[in-house]
Order: structure tokens, then C-alpha cells, then sequence
């Protein structure tokens, strides 16, 4: 296990607060970066090209239509998570930000991002912490994180910086990192609350790709992934979150079943 990252932070009455945060070795980022050396290619793997490019670039000859239980890209029956929200308009007012989105739109690959998307998801944007909920558990959910949201001190998170993986390769995501606990994180102790599953990841999908990269595009990018990799954009309170339903896995026709948000007191 890694060691936490530590930010300095100012209380109203001036005291110093040290806020620990998981890192990339805590999580699963650390292991699971893809890292590019010279004459490789990126190739949408399989998941991608089942699960998000019908949906960026249907027309594409390596689209897998049908393959489980997707059809171009969606599936029959909802399926229910808990995500984090993050706010697009705050990621646009950010200088990092920024600046990475400038380097992609510059880039020789620019034509293969689907830039169209950003607009389209900017209102549900947000990480996973769990997703395969019950559609019938809302009720014990809302009441469990209610009260983990209302009770002191309040939760805290890092967003971080780009990242791309072994799966879904195509897709272009920021890191977000817990706050350490004595047990290991908060997302940990919210999946263990609700009886979920828990995991390593906890990804804001931004950037999609409409096409394979050749070598020249794969070491550009590369060249941005580590330029952008260890950057912070910010980090701040879990103000609230979301349960959201959905029928693909970008969100189109994802929509907001309950807002849990913590009370101000």
C-alpha cells in the first residue's frame, strides 16, 4: 500500500489541517496506466468498441454491434449506480484543465476526439463509486448516505490527472482520489455501508476517441498523458451525490434518480 498524499489547508480560525488523500498506489491507477513506447499504436479494444464507439462513431468498420447484452451501445434493462458529480462548468474555468484541452484540440489526432460529446454529457458528468444498485434499494441507500454525508467533519476529495487504461482504451478519464481513513478510504467505507463491492477505480470519463491511433498519434498523446498525469485540479468537500440510471454506458440517456446532498448546518 502506498503512502497518502498530504495537502496543507487553513481552518477558519487559521489552524493548519493536514487533509491525507489516497495516491495512485493506494488505487488501482498506478498499475493500471497505459504507458506508450516508441512505434506503438492505440487499438479500441473490445470493451470500447462494444460499450462507446457505436455511440461516438457508429459507422466505424471495427463497431461491435451486438456482443452480451448491448446493442450499438445500449442495453434493454437500466442499470443503477452511485457517482460522484462533478461540475464541467468549474473543470472550464480550470487552468489545468485548460491547458490539457488546449494540447488535445492542437494535437494531429484532434479530428479523432469526440468533441461533440462534451456538451452532450456536461450535466451528468461525474465518477463511480459503485455501480450495479438495485433499482428497488433507493430508500435504505438515500437514509445511509444521508447520514454519512451529515455526519462530521465532512468528506473530501482530489481530482487529479488524466488517465488511460488497459480497459475501455479509447477513452480518456481524470483520476479522482478519496480521502484516507484509518480502514483506507471514504468511497471504501460508503461501498462497505451500502454492502457493495469494492473497487480501485474512481474515474470522470471525459475525452472519447472516434478511431483508432497510428504511431506518430499514440507517442503525441503519450507525450500529453505525461505531461497532465500527476496534476491536481483541485480539491474540495463531497457536497452531495448522485444516483443515476442509465442504458449505455456514456450517460446519453442517463438521468438523475435522487440527489443526496448534506445538509448545512
Amino acid at each position: 500500500m502506498g503512502k497518502p498524499s498530504q495537502f496543507l489547508a487553513f481552518s477558519p480560525q487559521k489552524k493548519i489541517i493536514v487533509m491525507i488523500f489516497t495516491d495512485d498506489k493506494m488505487l488501482g491507477y498506478g498499475s493500471a496506466q497505459r504507458a506508450f513506447s516508441d512505434g506503438d499504436e492505440i487499438c479500441l479494444d473490445a470493451s470500447y468498441r462494444r460499450a462507446h464507439l457505436p455511440l461516438v462513431n457508429p459507422s466505424h468498420p471495427d463497431v461491435i454491434a451486438i456482443d452480451e447484452d448491448y446493442f450499438l451501445g445500449t442495453y434493454t434493462t437500466k442499470r443503477n449506480s452511485l457517482v460522484l458529480p462533478v461540475s464541467d462548468e468549474r473543470l472550464r474555468e480550470t487552468a489545468i484543465f485548460i491547458g490539457l484541452e488546449k494540447a488535445l484540440r492542437n494535437a494531429s489526432f484532434s479530428g479523432k476526439i469526440a468533441w461533440d460529446l462534451l456538451d452532450k454529457r456536461k450535466n451528468l458528468l461525474h465518477a463511480t463509486i459503485s455501480s450495479g444498485l438495485r433499482h428497488d434499494c433507493t430508500e435504505h441507500v438515500t437514509k445511509a448516505l444521508q447520514s454519512f454525508l451529515n455526519t462530521p467533519p465532512c468528506k473530501k476529495y482530489r481530482l487529479g490527472g488524466i488517465f488511460i487504461g488497459p480497459v475501455n482504451t479509447g477513452r480518456l478519464y481524470l483520476k479522482v482520489y478519496p480521502e484516507a481513513n484509518g480502514a483506507g478510504h471514504i468511497f471504501g467505507e460508503i461501498q462497505s455501508l451500502l454492502g457493495l463491492k469494492q473497487t480501485k477505480f474512481f474515474l470522470v470519463g471525459y475525452f472519447n476517441l472516434t478511431d483508432h491511433l497510428d504511431r506518430h498519434e499514440t507517442q503525441e498523446l503519450s507525450t500529453i498523458l505525461d505531461r497532465f498525469r500527476n496534476e491536481t485540479l483541485w480539491e474540495d468537500d463531497i457536497r452531495e451525490l448522485w444516483l443515476i440510471s442509465t442504458q449505455d454506458d456514456l450517460v446519453l440517456s442517463g438521468k438523475i434518480t435522487k440527489k443526496i446532498v448534506r445538509s448545512e448546518n
